[in-house]
């Protein structure tokens, strides 16, 4: 997986820092696809199928579908962050799940402008470019760094939107810092290395979060919908350190 993962960044770094527009259709209102997607994808699934031949491999783009022969399957996001890499804003990841019997195995989430491989296995712990990453803290709220979703038109869908402005607003008005950084992998797996205490989102896939997901709970951390419910579906995402995911929760059953 680390050696896809690799492979797939070399590919999306050739179209990130190649000179002039990047090709991108908008298959929804600010929902793009850029040929570095699809190019990346391919790229992640022939290292996958190479080394895995009887797993089973999903991606974001449909390019890349193999039904496989064994119980595994692996879940491709090739580029997530994909309006940040579309305006060449340096912030996006490859992210690579695997599955076993409806749950995550094994996760990476790869960074790859700043070199830096998260990974994670069930049971095994989550590690930093080879470090294990430690127990998360305890913290207050007025001492968190929270990262928070800005949802475009109809993403909110688990919370009323107003249930959700006024979360908003209360952890705004609350923590010590706020951050909106455009990749949901990263996002949650800042939450499992200590770099937000918490991070939330509505509208996600599992592409997006699942592998960091595994990283969160294997430091300590909790992983639910905005109402506390374990998550490992599509929809609402509430990483976050222990108590202070509950005060999160209180925010959103206002």
């Amino acid at each position: 997986m680390i050696e896809a993962a690799r492979a797939g960044a070399a590919v999306a770094m050739g179209y990130f820092t190649a000179k002039g527009p990047l090709e991108m259709v908008e298959k929804a209102p600010r929902d793009y696809q850029l040929a570095a997607d699809v190019a990346t994808e391919r790229a992640i699934a022939a290292v996958l199928a190479r080394f895995c031949p009887e797993a089973g491999i999903s991606g974001e783009e449909g390019t890349s579908e193999r039904a496989g022969t064994g119980s595994g399957r692996f879940i491709i996001d090739p580029i997530d962050g994909t309006s940040n890499f579309a305006f060449r804003i340096p912030f996006f990841a490859q992210v690579i799940s695997y599955i076993e019997a409806g749950g995550i195995v094994s996760g990476i989430v790869y960074d790859p402008v700043r070199n830096e491989m998260f990974v994670a296995e069930k049971g095994r712990g989550a590690y930093l470019n080879g470090n294990r990453l430690p127990p998360l803290a305890a913290v207050s709220p007025d001492r968190s760094v929270i990262g928070v979703g800005l949802p475009i038109p109809g993403q909110v869908r688990n919370v009323s939107a107003e249930q959700y402005q006024a979360a908003l607003s209360a952890v705004c008005e609350t923590a010590a810092v706020t951050r909106r950084l455009g990749s949901a992998a990263l996002a949650v797996a800042y939450v499992a290395a200590g770099r937000h205490h918490a991070c939330f989102e509505d509208g996600l896939d599992v592409l997006d979060y699942l592998a960091s997901a595994l990283m969160v709970r294997e430091c300590g951390g909790l992983v639910t919908d905005f109402h506390g419910v374990e998550q490992n579906g599509d929809g609402a995402v509430l990483a976050g350190v222990p108590g202070l995911h509950d005060w999160l929760v209180r925010q959103f059953a206002g």
